[in-house]
C-alpha cells in the first residue's frame, strides 16, 4: 500500500511539467478587452499568425469589450491557468485598481506579465472646429472658458483618458472628459465633432491630419514622433509631466506554470521578429519591446503602485 501510495504521489508530481512540455495541444486565445478595430485589437491580430506558426497551434483573438476593459480582463482573470487563454491588455488594466470599486480580481495578484510588446506617444487631436490652432492657443482657451472644452476617451483608466487628465493637470485648465468604449468609437465621435479633443495614436491619427478633418497639437514623450515630426513635444511648449505613452502587454493568470509563460514569452516576443511584422509596426510608429516574464511583471507591479499614487494626487474620480 505504501508503495502505491508514493507512486501516484510521484506521478501527480510528475504531471505539472509533463502538462507544460505538452503546452501547446490545442488552439490558444487571446482575449481583447475592447471592440475591433482599435489599436490593441490591431497589433494582436498583426501577431496572430507568427504567433500560432511558433507555437505550432492556432492562436485566437476574442473581443470581449466593456467595463472599462474589466468584462475581458475578469474573464481572463478567472480562466484556468495552463496558458491557453491569456490577456492582450494595456494601461487600463494598470490603472483600474485606481479608479474602481468592487473589481472583481486583484490584478497585481492575479495576473503575471508575458512580455511588453510595444509602445507608442499620444497626439492631441482636436477637431477643426476648435479655434485654435497651437497648444498655447488651446491651453489660452481653456483658461478663458473654463469647463467649455472636453475630450474623449477609449474608456476610463487607458492612456487616453490617462493623458487628458496629466494635461489637465500639468496646464492648470478644466476640461471635461468624455468616455467610450473603445478608442475606434472615440475616434468616431471627434471626428464628428460630437466631442472637441483625444488623445490618439500617431498611427491612427496620421491620415486625418494630413487630410486636414483633425489638428495635431502635441506630442507625448520626450521628442517628436517620426510620423509627425512637425508637431511640437508637451515639454517643448513648457508643458511637463504629461507622458502617458501608450503601451501593451500580454498577461496571463498568476498560477500559470512557469514553463508554460517561458513558451508564451518565446511565442510572443518572437513574433515581434517576424518581417511583415517588423514593417508593418515600424509604418505604425510602434517601438517593439519583447522583455522577459519576470521583467513586465515587475514592470506591471510598479505601474500599478505608480498609477495608483497620480490618480490619488489628481483627485481623479469618475463621472
Amino acid at each position: 500500500m505504501k508503495r502505491w501510495f508514493l507512486a501516484v504521489l510521484a506521478l501527480l508530481l510528475a504531471a505539472p511539467p509533463a502538462l507544460a512540455d505538452a503546452f501547446p495541444e490545442r488552439p490558444m486565445r487571446i482575449v481583447v478587452p475592447y471592440p475591433a478595430g482599435g489599436t490593441t485589437d490591431v497589433l494582436v491580430r498583426m501577431l496572430q499568425k507568427p504567433v500560432a506558426e511558433a507555437a505550432g497551434q492556432p492562436l485566437v483573438v476574442d473581443n470581449r469589450p466593456g467595463g472599462a476593459s474589466v468584462i475581458g480582463t475578469g474573464h481572463v482573470a478567472q480562466s484556468a491557468p495552463d496558458g491557453y487563454t491569456v490577456l492582450g491588455g494595456d494601461l487600463s488594466m494598470l490603472v483600474n485598481p485606481s479608479l474602481l470599486k468592487n473589481m472583481p480580481y486583484d490584478t497585481a495578484r492575479d495576473f503575471r506579465g508575458v512580455t511588453m510588446l510595444a509602445r507608442a506617444p499620444l497626439v492631441l487631436l482636436v477637431h477643426p472646429s476648435v479655434p485654435a490652432k497651437t497648444l498655447d492657443e488651446l491651453i489660452a482657451l481653456a483658461r478663458a472658458k473654463p469647463g467649455m472644452l472636453n475630450f474623449a476617451s477609449g474608456g476610463y483608466g487607458t492612456s487616453t483618458h490617462m493623458a487628458g487628465e496629466m494635461f489637465r493637470r500639468a496646464a492648470g485648465i478644466e476640461i471635461e472628459h468624455v468616455p467610450y468604449q473603445g478608442v475606434a468609437p472615440a475616434m468616431t465621435a471627434l471626428l464628428g465633432g460630437q466631442v472637441q479633443m483625444y488623445f490618439g495614436g500617431t498611427t491612427t491619427a496620421l491620415s486625418y491630419i494630413q487630410s486636414g478633418k483633425l489638428r495635431a497639437l502635441a506630442v507625448t514623450g520626450a521628442s517628436p514622433s517620426p510620423l509627425l515630426p512637425d508637431v511640437p513635444t508637451f515639454e517643448s511648449r513648457g508643458i511637463k509631466g504629461v507622458n502617458a505613452d501608450t503601451f501593451w502587454g500580454v498577461y496571463a493568470p498568476a498560477k500559470t506554470p512557469d514553463a508554460v509563460i517561458a513558451k508564451l514569452n518565446q511565442y510572443y516576443t518572437a513574433a515581434l521578429r517576424d518581417p511583415e511584422v517588423l514593417k508593418r509596426t515600424r509604418e505604425l510608429g510602434l517601438e517593439l519591446i519583447g522583455n522577459s516574464a519576470e521583467a513586465h511583471t515587475a514592470q506591471m507591479r510598479q505601474m500599478i503602485k505608480d498609477w495608483g499614487e497620480f490618480v490619488a494626487r489628481a483627485g481623479i474620480k469618475l463621472d
